[in-house]
């Protein structure tokens, strides 16, 4: 079961690095403007509030196996729409790819919520670290092959027919998540939510994290990870621009660096941690950090993206197996949602910040970013430790 649950992960995050890089070319091409796939992605975050706003409740109601499933099949009649649409070369045909564009994010904010609640009933407590690590792994790895795979698709065969491969991916992807054998997670009540429902779901919510405030720390320090990660992303280009002269062999060397670093995660991963090796972890992106924002070395800095990766990587399964252990089985949908939406907050001013920073220089916008480590480095010694340890009551 646990094979076929990473097996999803990876071909779902393969369909989401195919579609999110040829559905902006495809919008390029036929505008001749960045600006009308920025819009999608500029309303990612709003979509992703107003659907995990909806999406705990629903997954809480039904079972996260139902939902994955049902948004598989929804990405997957969206990309069957998007190649249709892809024939027909009119105005209103774009407007209409821009419109899906968005419904897809939808989809996958569901998907990704119901992936995560999924995971303890899945797979087994003491094998859930080596689970994290490893999801990471097929996450980074599965776009980079998406991202890959368009380029040379492309270059063969057309818009529509790319189009379709995705939705073939997301399909299996709903298949293999439909056979699981998810254990504790029977149906329970409808999946109609009216707005009462969902904001009394959510009082409930906040009402048992009153009664453990550890609860909401833990998911609060476990957005980090995340949030460094997005904004590594886009300090990449400024970083080799200003350091290797824009050479774009240096973009693909520091990524797979830095993906080389998650599959150390995965090859060290144990069955437990410690909140003093949680704190060693963070301590050490801090430094891998540092040493980016400083070193002029090309190699000093590649092998900096790759201890980076590995410090990420094993924080980052700490805390999600933890949290997959701590999350009351009514809830798991909730919780999932209220850390996606942590993450989106986080992510939001973590760009802004180091956006601000690379006005400057890139090194003032790596700064930033370890800064941003340093702080929640800091959470973790002072309240972070104790609510890693705790289990909820």
């Amino acid at each position: 079961m646990k094979r076929r649950l990473l097996t999803a992960t990876l071909l779902t995050n393969v369909a989401d690095g195919m579609h999110t890089l040829a559905l902006g070319k495809f919008l390029f091409d036929r505008t001749g403007a960045v600006s009308s796939f920025a819009f999608v992605l500029g309303f990612d975050y709003l979509i992703g509030v107003l659907s995990q706003i909806y999406a705990g409740p629903i997954i809480d109601r039904l079972n996260p196996k139902l939902v994955a499933s049902a948004a598989g099949i929804n990405r997957a009649l969206i990309m069957v729409m998007l190649a249709a649409l892809a024939l027909h070369p009119g105005y209103e045909a774009t407007i209409a790819v821009v419109a899906l564009s968005a419904l897809l994010k939808v989809g996958s904010h569901f998907y990704k919520t119901a992936a995560f609640a999924l995971v303890p009933g899945v797979v087994a407590k003491e094998e859930q670290v080596r689970y994290s690590s490893l999801a990471m792994l097929l996450l980074q790895l599965g776009q980079l092959l998406g991202v890959g795979a368009v380029g040379v698709l492309l270059a063969r065969l057309s818009y529509s027919v790319v189009f379709l491969i995705d939705a073939g991916l997301f399909l299996a992807t709903s298949l293999i998540l439909w056979r699981l054998e998810v254990s504790g997670d029977p149906a329970r009540r409808a999946a109609l939510v009216s707005v009462s429902q969902v904001i009394k779901d959510w009082k409930e919510l906040a009402q048992g994290m009153r009664r453990t405030p550890s609860l909401f720390v833990h998911v609060a320090i476990s957005t980090g990870d995340l949030a460094v990660m997005a904004c590594l992303n886009l300090i990449l280009v400024p970083l080799v621009n200003s350091r290797f002269g824009g050479d774009a062999v240096w973009l693909s060397g520091l990524d797979g660096a830095f993906a080389a670093g998650a599959v150390i995660t995965f090859l060290l991963a144990r069955k437990g941690g410690s909140p003093r090796h949680l704190v060693g972890f963070q301590l050490l992106q801090v430094l891998f950090l540092t040493v980016i924002t400083v070193a002029r070395s090309r190699a000093a800095t590649t092998a900096s993206f790759l201890g980076l990766g590995a410090a990420i990587g094993f924080t980052n399964a700490l805390l999600t197996s933890k949290l997959y252990q701590r999350m009351p089985p009514a809830q798991k949908g909730r919780i999932s949602s209220f850390r996606f939406l942590l993450v989106s907050i986080v992510t939001v001013i973590g760009i802004g910040g180091t956006t601000k920073m690379l006005s400057w220089s890139a090194p003032w916008g790596v700064g930033f970013v370890a800064g941003m480590a340093t702080l929640f480095c800091l959470v973790t010694l002072a309240v972070g430790r104790q609510a890693f340890s705790e289990e909820m009551s």
